[in-house]
């Protein structure tokens, strides 16, 4: 029977680390609600909520719109996907989904509490949960993915066109819809399109197609959103979006510092201001700033000039985050310098984006949360005032060292990651399980690639772990005693952390195994994987429905747990 709470936590780790104490009667004491933030009705702050690899209880969202209130954002941006029960696509809903009635519950809930609500429907790109049914396979670009729409059929728009009007109908009277656009990774690729490319080129296709999909949002006075990446893909062609366009832009690396490099995405890579050239800085004179240095976040400036209203989305938790907890320092070096970009450049509003596909909980990226409401009030206060600031409402004690422990405990580990493990191991957004023989296949391919050097890093990276989540460990149980509030994000983390430990330990394992020097029984190995994975499933079933929980435990493990029950 499953323990209540962490009981179960194992404290006999191996020689190299050490035995921790679990405050537990601490985690019983109520948290004292957040200090309100209150609103800036000036810009929008976005709060995201994607459920496109999670299905999230209702009471769990519920708990997350009030925090979200609280702490001063004034919009939320809804990536449902297929968690409500669509007509459009029946075949596309979760087991999970909510129904119409339910969701509509939620808005109002949500509108009561002053958060201006934006859908967000992929148009182009991420479509896994819709082309990965038989029924649309003929709407793909590529025959051989899944996660692209084929543009130049007149029945993707027919479908995509209804699909929005199901969304108005649901959502009522809104100011903003999101079109998605992002990571077209086979734009214009299909024998249709690729023939049009020949004769109007890909950005103007991209243009128009975009445009045909948002002209009834037009009509009604709705501004059409899109991501970035793409327009800035084919630069010539970004003036033929109409400016009525919201353009958001996401960058996820830049901070408040100068960059050491800028992405170009019509280069499609990052390049140092020594690596641009003449054609580089004709095309966007903003990528230096008046002292000639690298500008942060300059395609909100191109943008700008062109005459579009800008959302800066930063993020909280995305690629290279773990499963169990996200980065901290890096995200909210990149949250605060996107919300200080908005002030200073006053544009329409910051996103912080949150993806779900790398699974942790809200309650582990709450110190970042708080961040971009913080920064657009105090844009003037440093880093380790704006975090300062944002313990003192989350613990009730001002300074910055939960930041570090923090960041030890979300240490990255290879084998706790996005495809060294069963999640997105495909590349694309999508919740499919592993097949036999990954892991092994993986460490294989990385030992062939550039003589072994990837495999080399990432045996540095796993060595390093187990100190460095137990240090983050240690010092966080400093801090529990100097905390009079936000007892419940205290035990997040220090489940979080429990679950980093021992999943540094198992990659640790898999090194050993993997040289043959290791001196376990991999039967007490798959054992204890096992008691990870009922103990991570309890854990998840305190955000997740049941079905998801099992879902994403399954993701987690599995793969792992195949590798050692197979060598």
């Amino acid at each position: 029977m499953q323990k209540n709470g962490f009981e179960m936590i194992k404290l006999l780790f191996n020689k190299n680390t050490f035995i921790f104490f679990i405050f537990a009667s601490i985690f019983t004491q109520s948290a004292k609600p957040d200090d309100n933030q209150g609103k800036d009705n000036t810009r929008l702050i976005v709060f995201h909520i994607d459920l496109n690899s999670v299905a999230l209880k209702e009471d769990y969202i519920r708990k997350w719109l009030k925090n979200a209130a609280d702490m001063g954002y004034n919009a939320v941006l809804w990536e449902v996907e297929g968690k409500i029960k669509w007509s459009t696509c029946p075949e596309c809903v979760n087991p999970d989904a909510f129904s119409k009635e339910q969701f509509k519950k939620i808005l109002s809930y949500s509108r009561s509490l002053g958060l201006e609500p934006i859908p967000l429907l992929q148009t182009i790109g991420h479509a896994e949960y819709v082309l990965r049914n038989k029924k649309y396979f003929s709407y793909r670009e590529d025959p051989s993915r899944y996660d692209c729409y084929a543009t130049c059929k007149p029945e993707v728009k027919i479908f995509l066109k209804k699909w929005i009007n199901e969304y108005l109908d649901l959502f009522g009277e809104i100011k903003y819809f999101h079109l998605g656009g992002d990571e077209v990774y086979v734009f214009a690729t299909s024998p249709e399109c690729a023939s049009k490319v020949k004769q109007i080129g890909e950005g103007k296709l991209y243009a128009e197609y975009i445009s045909d999909i948002a002209q009834h949002l037009i009509k009604k006075g709705i501004h059409p959103c899109i991501w970035d990446d793409m327009i800035m893909k084919y630069p010539n062609a970004i003036s033929d979006i109409p400016k009525n366009f919201i353009i958001w832009v996401w960058n996820y690396w830049d901070n408040d510092a100068t960059p050491k490099e800028v992405m170009l995405w019509n280069k499609g890579k990052k390049l140092s201001k020594k690596e641009l050239t003449p054609e580089d800085m004709k095309l966007f004179p903003e990528i230096l700033d008046d002292t000639g240095n690298l500008r942060a976040f300059y395609n909100c400036d191109v943008l700008k000039r062109l005459g579009y209203n800008v959302v800066l989305s930063s993020s909280a938790r995305w690629s290279g985050d773990g499963v169990f907890a996200v980065r901290q320092n890096d995200n909210a070096a990149n949250i605060i310098g996107a919300a200080k970009k908005v002030v200073e450049d006053n544009l329409l509003g910051t996103c912080v984006t949150s993806w779900a596909v790398r699974i942790p909980n809200y309650e582990t990226q709450k110190i970042l949360f708080y961040l971009a409401p913080l920064t657009i009030k105090n844009s003037k206060l440093n880093n380790n005032e704006l975090i300062s600031q944002s313990s003192e409402n989350i613990f009730g004690i001002s300074g910055s060292e939960i930041m570090d422990a923090l960041n030890d405990i979300s240490f990255p580990i290879t084998f706790a990651d996005k495809q060294s493990t069963g999640i997105m191991w495909t590349g694309m957004k999508d919740s499919r399980a592993a097949p036999p023989g990954y892991i092994k296949n993986l460490i294989n391919t990385w030992r062939n690639n550039d003589e072994g050097k990837a495999w080399r890093e990432n045996i540095q990276i796993i060595k390093s772990a187990p100190g460095k989540i137990a240090k983050g460990l240690t010092e966080l149980y400093k801090f529990i005693p100097k905390v009079n509030r936000g007892f419940n994000i205290i035990e997040e983390w220090e489940k979080a952390g429990y679950f980093q430990y021992w999943a540094a330990v198992t990659a640790n394992d898999i090194i050993e195994n993997d040289n043959r020097n290791s001196n376990k029984d991999t039967k007490n190995i798959v054992e204890l994987l096992n008691s990870l994975r009922l103990d991570y499933n309890y854990w998840a079933k305190s955000w997740m429905t049941d079905n998801s929980a099992k879902q994403n435990t399954g993701l987690i493990y599995d793969a792992i747990i195949n590798y050692f029950s197979n060598n």
